[in-house]
């Protein structure tokens, strides 16, 4: 059996191996790896098993939707767009020279006709031979270039005398101009023929020439209204054109095939669609889905290399992202799995913890990109990525500034208010109805809970493992019964009170101008637990006992001073407290200058030459947040405030603005991230928090103190001792 020791050992273990890796070489690798996972589970979504049908197998076994996706139905879309086209009616042009021309060619008959009659006739006089139609006949029907009539009707004609056939002839060009001033067209023009010959019936002709003249009027009838191919092919393309793609949306678990029915095209269009009938597609998908998301990690990797030094610089940061987008990548494939829905991912999670662990605006990247990668696996429905989006931003937003685990509970429902309410609404996007409503309700409810739960749980396991800030450890660490706090207590009093008031002060100003207050508060707490080791070298310990400094050279107390910092960091580290705490330990006095033994190795070497100012400064760290800058200026003002003689409120306000001024000055500020506008605030915040050093007290009668000590919050000091801000608070002499 695994102890609660035996693990902690394990993962102090672990911690260490990753600290010996190059910092550079670590963050490669978590990106690389991070990269690799992300690739993996969410390009497994587009590998499912594939068939091998075409149109009228038969499916052997059950087919489902491996994901939701929306894709355009080929083979439906075709076929509308072919009845479409189908639907378009053939188009004709009126053709204007159409009359002229048959009346023409008619015109040009009849007067062939006529001059073959009176040819045979005058070669029948001249023969002196009565006239035979017989010839004229044959000639008539063999004309070249003329339409071939009957030889009844041919023998009609040769028969009529100049007059009828004139007559004849007027009547088919009176007949072929009415109804030639309709629409004749290649299918209506046997109709219009016999329209013709009802028109010549009409005349005022004999049944013989009725019958010749209908005859060769619809011989040349031809028609006038034609057939334009290519513009009923344009006009066909446009309708087809027209008709809108079929899209079709199938869900995730959605029944596609059942064993023993017969596979349709549609059937194939979807399986297509979703990959499962198309060998060597996978290739391409798995190449798009690497390169986006090695756009994704780039992008990522990047911002925290230009915006988030507190990330860039901790191995653990950047494990707890990487493993926070691998993570969520996971559960984006796992809730792809029918009948599972991935309205249950706990996007809303994602954004609660990684605010806590990472801050803000690295938790909405995060968000942003876990839902890009759940859009991938889940296909284009828009409930998705909305209930995702809407639900991990507004639980980030949420959790900000949360101090108590009831805050944390109390962010949890909220953002699972809006879960609800997005998948809610989404929903009813493209598919309205009741059904679809409650699914999302039912959904969103689901989701909601399982944020709250995945969120406590797993800040649960970051926070034991990385060692991490949470609000929950800071609250542990702020409990007056820690081992540290209550031995700085004992042995250190005026150190303890010192960090109390500070702490109080310091959670004033981050609030103020949007820091980590509960951070600051605790550092404040954690600050100088390195005094414990010399408690009696600072004089907020020296109760009725000799200064130990009034026995050392500037340069040895210079040494005992400063050596609290380190001890402060290895007490800290042997305490297991979060790194965020050891920074502001090591950060809180910067590299600044105690001034006071400068001051006095200077007056004890004016003979002896000049002294290094180099060699009186802490050799910390500036502070590189702005908790820490908070808890350096703090620490600063409060033990200069404390210090003064006659502390009225005048004459605190002009040792707050001497001390910001000298902090910037001497560049201890440089690399906290704190704007000018933040300082203005966190100084009003001292001053007003300070105030209460220049209040006075009613001093009691000479005659009420004698042999009671010190009473009604006054105090007095041994003869010839006399305070001084210098080093920031840690020595007054």
């Amino acid at each position: 059996m695994i102890t609660p020791t035996l693990m902690g050992r394990s993962i102090t273990s672990v911690r260490r191996f990753f600290n010996t890796i190059d910092l550079k070489v670590f963050g490669i690798a978590v990106v690389v790896g991070t990269w690799l996972v992300v690739w993996l589970l969410v390009g497994s979504a587009f590998l499912p098993a594939r068939f091998d049908l075409h149109a009228g197998d038969v499916a052997p076994d059950l087919v489902r939707a491996p994901r939701t996706l929306t894709f355009e139905n080929t083979a439906e879309t075709e076929r509308r767009q072919s009845q479409a086209a189908d639907g378009v009616a053939k188009i004709y042009t009126f053709d204007a020279t159409v009359l002229p021309r048959v009346t023409r060619n008619q015109a040009g008959y009849f007067d062939s006709v006529a001059r073959i009659v009176a040819e045979e006739k005058a070669a029948a006089q001249a023969a002196a031979k009565a006239f035979d139609p017989a010839k004229a006949v044959q000639r008539i029907r063999e004309l070249a270039g003329q339409p071939s009539i009957s030889e009844a009707s041919a023998s009609t004609l040769a028969s009529l005398d100049d007059a009828r056939l004139a007559v004849v002839r007027q009547s088919v060009l009176d007949s072929t101009e009415r109804i030639l001033e309709g629409n004749v067209t290649d299918a209506s023009l046997d109709t219009d023929k016999d329209r013709l010959k009802a028109v010549v019936g009409t005349m005022a002709l004999g049944s013989a020439e009725s019958i010749a003249a209908g005859e060769i009027a619809g011989a040349f009838l031809e028609p006038n209204n034609v057939y334009r191919a290519d513009k009923t092919q344009q006009a066909r393309d446009r309708a087809a054109a027209d008709v809108q793609p079929v899209m079709v949306t199938v869900r995730s678990g959605e029944t596609i095939l059942t064993p023993g029915q017969v596979v349709t095209e549609d059937n194939l269009v979807t399986l297509r669609a979703l990959g499962l009938n198309e060998q060597g597609r996978e290739f391409s998908t798995l190449a798009g889905v690497a390169l986006i998301i090695v756009i994704e990690v780039l992008f990522i990797a990047i911002y925290v290399n230009r915006f988030e030094r507190r990330i860039r610089g901790s191995r653990s940061h950047q494990f707890i992202s990487g493993s926070l987008l691998m993570l969520f990548a996971l559960l984006d494939r796992i809730f792809a799995i029918a009948p599972l829905s991935q309205l249950l991912v706990p996007m809303a999670a994602l954004g609660m913890l990684a605010t806590l662990m990472l801050r803000t605006r690295m938790s909405i990247i995060l968000v942003i990109f876990s839902c890009v990668n759940l859009t991938i696996v889940g296909g284009s429905d828009p409930q998705f990525i909305l209930v995702g989006l809407f639900g991990g931003l507004a639980a980030a937003f949420l959790v900000t500034h949360v101090s108590q685990r009831r805050d944390l509970l109390r962010a949890g429902l909220i953002a699972g208010l809006v879960v609800v309410a997005t998948a809610a609404g989404a929903s009813q996007i493209g598919e309205s109805s009741l059904s679809r409503l409650g699914s999302g309700i039912a959904w969103g409810l689901g989701n909601a809970v399982l944020s709250i739960v995945a969120t406590i749980g797993l800040l649960t396991i970051y926070e034991m493992v990385f060692n991490l800030p949470t609000p929950q450890k800071l609250l542990e660490l702020a409990d007056p019964t820690r081992p540290l706090l209550k031995e700085l207590m004992m042995k250190a009093p005026g150190t303890y009170n010192h960090s109390i008031i500070m702490g109080n002060i310091a959670e004033s100003a981050a609030e103020v101008i949007g820091a980590n207050q509960l951070l600051a508060r605790v550092g404040a707490y954690y600050h100088d637990i390195g005094k414990l080791n010399r408690p009696d070298y600072f004089i907020e310990n020296q109760f009725h006992i000799q200064n130990p400094h009034d026995r050392l050279t500037p340069g040895l107390s210079r040494l005992a001073i400063t050596a609290h910092v380190k001890d402060g960091v290895a007490l800290a580290t042997e305490e297991g407290l979060p790194p965020d705490i050891i920074d502001i330990i090591k950060e809180h006095h910067g590299t600044t200058v105690l001034s006071y033994f400068y001051h006095k190795a200077r007056e004890a070497a004016r003979e002896g030459g000049p002294v290094d100012e180099e060699a009186y400064r802490y050799a910390g760290e500036k502070p590189a947040s702005r908790e820490a800058a908070i808890i350096m200026l703090a620490d600063s003002v409060e033990a200069a405030v404390r210090s003064l003689r006659n502390p009225t409120p005048r004459r605190i306000k002009t040792v707050i603005r001497d001390i910001f001024d000298h902090r910037l000055r001497d560049g201890q500020l440089s690399e906290s991230r704190m704007t000018f506008g933040d300082l203005e605030k966190v100084r009003q915040v001292f001053e007003k928090s300070l105030q209460g050093f220049g209040a006075m007290r009613i001093a009691y009668p000479e005659d009420q103190n004698k042999g009671r000590g010190v009473t009604g919050g006054s105090a007095t000091r041994k003869k010839g001792q006399r305070t001084s801000t210098t080093g920031g608070g840690d020595i007054s002499l």
